[in-house]
C-alpha cells in the first residue's frame, strides 16, 4: 500500500489526531515535516527516513515525529527502526488505530508474526473503513499461510555492569553472636562490583498459538573487596507457551547452577507453570506454581537442602504510559534431612509500577515486603525473618549508542529476624548495559 492511502486512512481512524498534533508544532518542526511527507509522496522513502532520523534524539516522544518517522522507516525498509517509533506512539496513544496499523505491517516485515496478528485484530474490532478492514483482512490471510511455515529464529544479548554495594555478604554488622566472635567473612563489608552477562534464546514456533522456547544464561559478579562472595552461575531453560484469545499460558522447566569464589556452590531445578488472563483491554490477571529442588555441593552445607514450592496471583494494569501490578507470594521449603533448620514457609507481596516517558525511557519502582517463618528453633530461638526491599530506577534506550539499552538503579533492603545472625541491611547503586545481537 502506497504511504499517502495509508496516512489518510490512519487520519480517517484516528478522527485527525495526527492533524492536531501537526498544527501544534514550532514553525521549524512543521518545515521539517513538510519536507518529510512531500519524499514520502514523491515516493523517495529513503529520504524521508534520512531526513527525520537526525532529528530522533530531540523530537522523538513526540506524536507527530513518531508517526512520521515510523512510517518512513517503514516504508523505506527500517522495519526495526519503525517499530521503536511507533511503540513509543501506541503507548502513549492506545487509540491512534492509524499508528497500530502501521506497527502491526513493521511487526509483519521483521517477522513477527503473532505481535502483527494481536495489532491487526485490535484494528479489525474497531469497526475500520471497508479498504482498511481489507488491508488487514490480507495481511491476517498472509500470515495463516506464513504460520505453516514457521522459522526458528535466536537472540543473543551481553550485559556490562557496575557499582556498589554496601553489603555484598548480606549479612549481620554484630561481631559476637551468643557470646561467640563471628568470623570476618561473616560480617558485613561494603565492596565495589563489575558484573558481565552473556545469554541467548531461542525460539521454535510449532503453530500459530504456541511455541517452544529454550534460553541459556552464564553470569558473573566480582567484588574486589570480598571476593569469597564472587558469584558464578549458569542458567539452562526450555519452555512451551500458548495463547489463544484473552488466555495465555506456558511450562518451564530450568537448571540453575552456581559457585562462589570459582568454587561450585548448589544447584536449583524446578518446573514451572503459568497462567494470564486477560480480564479487560487493561487488566490482566497472571497466577503461577513452580516446584523445585535445591542441592548443596558442600557436605557441611547439605543441611540446608530442600525441596521447595512458590506460587503466587498478580493483578496488572496498563495506563496509556504506565503499567502497575501487584503480586501476592507464597514458598513452602520442607528440608530434605527430617527435623533439619530449613524448613520453612513464607508470603509476601509486591507492588511495581512503569512510566513511559518522551524519548523512549522508563521509570519504574519495585516495592516488596515478605515474612519467612522456620519450623524449627535455631540456636534454641524461634526464628521469624521479615524482608523489605524498595527499588528505583530509570531505562534509556539507544543509549549510549543504537542498539544498546542502559538502566540504573538504587536498591535498599533491610531483613529484621528474631535470630540477630541473619539481620542486615543494603544499599546498592548499579548501572547495566546491555546489547542485543539479532
Amino acid at each position: 500500500m502506497r504511504w499517502l492511502e495509508v496516512l489518510i486512512l490512519s487520519l480517517a481512524i484516528s478522527g485527525g489526531a495526527v492533524h492536531t498534533v501537526l498544527a501544534s508544532q514550532a514553525p521549524e518542526r512543521e518545515a521539517v515535516y513538510e519536507q518529510a511527507k512531500k519524499a514520502l509522496r514523491d515516493g523517495r522513502t529513503e529520504a524521508a527516513y534520512q531526513l527525520l532520523v537526525q532529528y530522533e534524539t530531540n523530537w522523538s516522544g513526540e506524536d507527530a515525529f513518531d508517526y512520521l518517522l515510523g512510517v518512513a522507516a517503514l516504508d523505506s525498509g527500517h522495519a526495526g527502526d519503525a517499530i521503536f517509533s511507533l511503540q513509543r506512539l501506541v503507548a502513549r496513544q492506545p487509540d491512534f488505530s492509524g499508528a497500530r496499523l502501521e506497527l502491526a505491517r513493521a511487526y509483519y516485515d521483521v517477522g513477527d508474526n503473532e505481535l502483527a496478528r494481536i495489532e491487526f485484530a485490535r484494528v479489525q474490532s474497531e469497526n475500520p473503513p471497508p479498504n482498511v478492514a481489507q488491508t488487514v483482512s490480507d495481511y491476517m490471510a498472509a500470515i495463516e499461510i506464513k504460520s505453516r511455515e514457521y522459522q526458528a529464529s535466536a537472540q543473543y544479548y551481553i550485559e556490562l555492569g557496575g557499582g556498589y554495594d554496601s553489603n555484598a555478604p548480606a549479612s549481620t554488622d554484630e561481631n559476637i553472636f551468643l557470646n561467640f566472635v563471628l568470623n570476618p567473612t561473616n560480617l558485613e563489608q561494603s565492596s565495589a562490583f563489575a558484573k558481565v552477562t552473556l545469554g541467548g534464546l531461542w525460539n521454535n514456533p510449532i503453530s500459530p498459538s504456541s511455541q517452544v522456547l529454550f534460553n541459556a544464561r552464564v553470569d558473573h559478579r566480582a567484588n574486589p573487596s570480598t571476593h569469597f562472595v564472587d558469584a558464578s552461575n549458569i542458567d539452562l531453560g526450555a519452555a512451551w507457551s500458548w495463547k489463544s484469545g484473552e488466555s495465555a499460558a506456558s511450562i518451564a522447566a530450568n537448571t540453575l547452577f552456581s559457585a562462589l569464589d570459582g568454587e561450585y556452590n548448589k544447584r536449583d531445578i524446578g518446573v514451572m507453570g503459568t497462567y494470564a488472563r486477560e480480564l479487560s483491554d487493561s487488566w490482566t490477571m497472571t497466577g503461577f506454581v513452580r516446584g523445585g529442588a535445591i542441592r548443596f555441593e558442600e557436605p557441611a552445607l547439605e543441611i540446608r537442602d530442600v525441596d521447595q514450592v512458590l506460587y503466587g496471583l498478580s493483578l496488572s494494569q496498563d495506563f496509556k504510559s504506565a503499567q502497575m501490578s501487584i503480586s501476592l507470594t507464597g514458598n513452602t521449603d520442607d528440608a530434605v534431612d527430617a527435623g533439619e533448620q530449613f524448613s520453612a514457609d513464607g508470603y509476601g507481596v509486591r507492588f511495581t509500577n512503569n512510566w513511559y516517558r518522551k524519548g523512549g525511557s522508563v521509570i519504574f519502582f519495585d516495592a516488596s515486603a515478605t515474612k519467612t517463618e522456620y519450623d524449627t528453633q535455631f540456636f534454641g530461638l524461634d526464628r521469624e525473618d521479615d524482608l523489605y526491599a524498595i527499588t528505583l530506577g530509570s531505562a534509556w534506550s539507544q543509549f549510549p549508542s543504537k542498539g544498546w539499552v542502559t538502566t540504573l538503579n538504587l536498591n535498599y533492603s533491610v531483613k529484621n529476624s528474631t535470630v540477630s545472625l541473619y539481620e542486615f541491611d543494603r544499599l546498592e547503586v548499579g548501572v547495566t548495559l546491555r546489547k542485543v545481537l539479532d
